[in-house]
């Protein structure tokens, strides 16, 4: 049997060596052709747009977004700068519902800040356990009255706020 497999291989490759090349440029250019037919496909069918049509919907707001930004850190520097106690819980507050609006707007899922951290890796923002220190400053602020914070406190929770903006580009 093994012999007879062998005579036959034999028998094909001399029919089609004088043909090898014709057929292997045929394959390529049936190959070629089932590529652009599966590109074809996949454009008509949209299978990419909805995620296009979501990244320059945030382009087009990144505008509007950095400016307002830009303004609102100004003004948090600002009260960090006066350094009365008001001034600074509202400085970190200020800051973190900027962050929150920033991660609503791009798209991050969740109900509430912790929930959209939640959902962040390091990879999205590279100082995201600094990010939840800060976050739960604010928390500590806004749900405890008689918080008491320092401007050193402050000072580092807004630094942390400044390099997340840094890294979403919305401010220098």
């Amino acid at each position: 049997m093994t012999d007879a497999l062998l005579s036959f291989r034999e028998l094909l490759g001399n029919i089609f060596s004088p043909y090898l090349g014709a057929i292997e440029l045929f394959s390529a250019i049936i190959s070629i052709a089932f590529l652009y037919g599966i590109i074809y496909v996949v454009v008509k069918l949209n299978v990419f747009g909805s995620k296009v049509t979501q990244f320059a919907d945030i382009a087009m707001h990144l505008d509007f977004t950095k400016k307002r930004t830009i303004r609102a850190w100004q003004q948090i520097q600002k009260r960090v700068q006066v350094g009365d106690e008001p001034n600074l819980k509202l400085a970190v507050i200020e800051a973190d519902k900027i962050l929150d609006e920033v991660l609503k707007r791009s798209g991050f899922a969740g109900e509430t800040m912790s929930d959209r951290l939640k959902n962040l890796t390091t990879a999205q923002l590279s100082n995201l356990e600094q990010v939840w220190g800060a976050h739960k400053l604010r928390n500590r602020i806004v749900h405890e009255p008689n918080f008491e914070v320092s401007k050193a406190e402050v000072e580092l929770a807004v630094s942390i706020y400044g390099r997340a903006f840094q890294e979403f580009r919305l401010i220098d």
